[in-house]
């Protein structure tokens, strides 16, 4: 079997990847001074048992390139590069040795897996998603949402197929099981509510765009191939790596997000959704779970579909672009509501009582007013057997009911009061009761004036 690096690169089918791979191998092949093609052949000869040698020997020389690359590695490093850097340029001919069945163990504790926190990519925030939301297009919202959902590796989101989606009529979150090409396992999603509405108003967007695509066609005399691609580009393809990426930068620029010079990617919803995965409390494994990275056999068979479900739920509290009231303000809202009402029936009540207590006050005033001229006669007797007497005199002609009617039979007066009743009634021919009432209407300055002067003579204003 003829043994070629284009055969390898040619089975890479993302561009960055291949990139990345070609370059490793050009750069291993010149530190090693070795074709390709001669380095296959070297770890080929390698693994073939060889006659009269123990299997120490045999072990020993299997292991070759495994501390090639090592020095490789470190050589790497040695000028100036990171440990990132390093590690990925190691990752070409460690992959080409895999792809024809050859593939170098790295011992435990080798320095050629290990990678280090990297500081170059931006730290995405579901606030930031947010913000960028605000100003997309529906396109590219359906790509912020269903990559705040699902976190896969933009190799397997940018080749979603319309048909891969699950039944969108089903209560969210729906269930979206997908085959990572990367690790080859399963990625156990779920599609939120959020998500599933820009969908299915999505679908309609791109069924009324292939219908126009199959109309140009039809009228230019071609032939229509549909697009199966969930995010498609022209023709039939699918959209690629580097738009995809152009795009969230240049909704990053319309959002006004500072980036820092840091680079804002794909890759960064991954690493936003494993950091809320542990800031949730659901857990890193569950969240390596649900986005398709593979995780040990022991781990594994704890997390069922339905924790998983549970799981997804209670991350999305934590990753939902469209804030909604929660339910705790639901209830406080739902209490300020009732105590609004009962305030407004209060209100209304104490308007009523209050415009009742007014019609009474103006009621009491008009009968205070009518009795006014009474109660100054009345407060000119300065005895309260007087001003018995006559009230018990009057109470009748002044609308006061009384069950006995109690009338006196004799009622004297001071001589004064008793002379000029006896005027009245004698000039007028009246009784002296209807005399008195005709006293009580004149002029009540005159009688106090009259009593004043009836004092100033020494007689006695006393009813007996």
């Amino acid at each position: 079997m003829e043994l070629s690096v284009k055969e390898f690169l040619d089975s890479v089918t993302n561009p960055h990847t291949k990139k990345e791979y070609r370059y490793g191998i050009k750069k291993f092949c010149t530190w090693f001074e070795k074709t390709p093609e001669e380095i296959l052949k070297m770890r080929q000869d390698d693994l073939m048992p060889k006659e009269g040698e123990s299997l120490v020997e045999q072990r020993f020389r299997a292991a070759r390139f495994q501390r090639e690359i090592e020095k490789f590695h470190s050589y790497v490093i040695e000028q100036g590069k990171s440990i990132n850097t390093a590690r990925t340029a190691t990752l070409g001919i460690r992959q080409l040795f895999r792809f024809y069945q050859m593939p170098v163990v790295m011992r435990s504790g080798s320095r050629v897996t290990k990678t280090v926190k990297t500081t170059k990519s931006f730290p995405l925030r579901i606030d930031h998603v947010r913000a960028m939301f605000e100003v997309a297009d529906l396109r590219e919202r359906v790509i912020l949402s269903v990559a705040t959902d699902l976190a896969s590796r933009i190799s397997d989101f940018i080749k979603l197929k319309k048909s891969d989606l699950p039944d969108l009529s089903q209560e969210p979150p729906i269930s979206f099981e997908i085959m990572t090409k990367k690790e080859d396992v399963i990625a156990y999603s779920f599609l939120s509510t959020e998500t599933v509405e820009l969908l299915k108003s999505y679908l309609v967007h791109l069924d009324q765009r292939e219908q126009d695509r199959k109309e140009r066609a039809r009228r230019e005399g071609r032939r229509h191939h549909e697009n199966p691609y969930l995010f498609p580009s022209n023709g039939t393809r699918h959209m690629s790596e580097e738009r995809v990426n152009a795009l969230l930068k240049i909704l990053a620029e319309k959002a006004q997000i500072d980036t820092n010079s840091k680079r804002l990617t794909f890759h960064c919803f991954r690493k936003m959704f494993l950091s809320a995965s542990i800031d949730s409390g659901i857990g890193l494994t569950a969240g390596k779970k649900l986005v398709g990275k593979a995780i040990p056999q022991s781990d594994d068979t704890y997390l069922t579909s339905v924790q998983l479900r549970e799981k997804f739920v209670q991350l999305k509290k934590y990753l939902t672009i469209k804030q909604e009231v929660k339910p705790e303000n639901h209830e406080r809202i739902e209490e300020l509501s009732k105590a609004v009402l009962k305030l407004q029936e209060d209100i209304n009540t104490y308007r009523t009582v209050a415009e009742t207590v007014t019609e009474e006050n103006r009621n009491l005033a008009n009968t205070m007013a009518k009795m006014q001229p009474l109660v100054e006669f009345v407060n000119s007797f300065d005895a309260p057997e007087n001003l018995k007497k006559i009230l018990n005199f009057l109470k009748d002609d002044f609308g006061y009911p009384s069950s006995d009617k109690l009338h006196p039979t004799k009622t004297e007066f001071s001589p004064y009061i008793s002379s000029k009743l006896d005027e009245i009634a004698e000039r007028k021919g009246v009784t002296r009761k209807e005399a008195l009432e005709q006293l009580v209407e004149e002029d009540l300055e005159i009688l106090e004036k009259s009593e004043k002067k009836f004092k100033k003579l020494g007689g006695h204003t006393r009813a007996r």
